[in-house]
């Protein structure tokens, strides 16, 4: 899925690389450039991948998309960091056809990063219990068929 900040963004070609490239370049040529000169290197075209601009090239166009893609991640992360909603996801409206009150299991805790949950505050609602539940019903079996008490 192409990043909607930077459809349409052209870029300045540095001098070493505009007579491959042009004086400036387009997202979208830039990313169809870098599938162009990385296929030619996969399949050894050296011949295809050298008149694109070969390894200079493509080290400029992967720094350059980096840069940009890093930068727009980096507001959108600081921005869920602080509170605001759906950073990485476009404005919607909630499917009203899904039924809210069906209840998929219980969460497991384990999963994800623990930094990230408590930065979003779903570490409060990811506590499961399912572990701890199953080891007091093993306890409470395990001391029934014991005919033990705890003391």
């Amino acid at each position: 899925m192409p990043n909607s900040q930077l459809q349409s963004k052209v870029y300045p070609v540095p001098q070493e690389h505009q007579q491959h490239l042009g004086s400036s370049i387009s997202y979208e040529n830039m990313k169809m450039t870098k599938s162009r000169l990385e296929q030619a290197k996969n399949v050894g075209n050296m011949a295809e991948f050298d008149r694109k601009g070969g390894e200079k090239a493509l080290k400029w166009i992967d720094e350059t998309l980096k840069t940009d893609r890093d930068s727009i991640h980096g507001e959108k992360k600081i921005g869920m960091d602080t509170g605001r909603e759906n950073q990485f996801i476009q404005t919607h409206e909630k499917d009203k056809s899904k039924n809210p009150t069906k209840v998929g299991g219980l969460p497991k805790i384990t999963k994800g990063n623990v930094s990230r949950k408590i930065m979003s505050n779903k570490e409060v609602y990811n506590e499961s219990f399912e572990s701890e539940i199953n080891n007091i019903i093993y306890l409470i079996e395990y001391m029934n068929n014991k005919n033990s008490q705890i003391l």
